[in-house]
């Protein structure tokens, strides 16, 4: 389990943004950052438990407990936000049904979050959210897709796929699935 979790943690950090942006600055997309907060807090106070499984190059770990650093384990998705001052003009936006709204990043724009897609409920919370992430230079490329499921605006499961190859060696395929109880 450490050598899974060590892989986690390197996929994990090998490609993290400053997040950080000014409170005053307007939403321009959907507020990915505040949803998740949101998410953070209240998981923080219940304790859910959690079965999380965890695959990094077809090895297999499964974790069954309450004890979750909820801050880390969701930092992707607030990676994942579009309403950084630097993205304000890099994405369409599609309005695919009613309850269905997705970003799409420009061709010409060369920015980490590919793209987004939040699916609503009948009370209009998000029910569902997918986001790709694709970091790619001379050292490393990586590629990870996010969904995140919600019911009754609370989170239900998450999963996190993808690869990270550095620029000798093979891709190392990862899979991260979680239920929250």
């Amino acid at each position: 389990m450490k050598k899974l979790l060590i892989s986690l943690l390197l996929i994990n950090t090998a490609c993290q943004n400053d997040t950080q942006q000014a409170s005053h600055q307007p939403q321009t997309y959907f507020d990915l950052k505040g949803f998740i907060e949101t998410q953070i807090t209240t998981l923080k106070k219940t304790d859910p438990i959690v079965r999380k499984e965890v695959i990094v190059n077809e090895e297999s770990e499964t974790l069954v407990t309450p004890n979750i650093d909820w801050a880390k384990e969701l930092e992707l998705f607030i990676q994942a936000d579009l309403n950084k001052p630097a993205y304000t003009q890099s994405y369409f936006t599609d309005t695919l049904s009613a309850n269905t709204v997705s970003y799409r990043l420009r061709q010409d724009e060369r920015l980490p979050v590919q793209f987004l897609e939040i699916i609503r409920d009948e009370q209009n919370r998000p029910a569902k959210i997918k986001a790709t992430l694709l970091e790619k230079n001379y050292l490393f490329e990586s590629e990870k897709i996010l969904t995140l499921e919600s019911k009754n605006g609370r989170l239900s499961s998450y999963q996190i796929e993808g690869f990270q190859q550095l620029f000798i060696g093979d891709p190392k395929p990862f899979k991260i699935s979680t239920l929250v109880q």
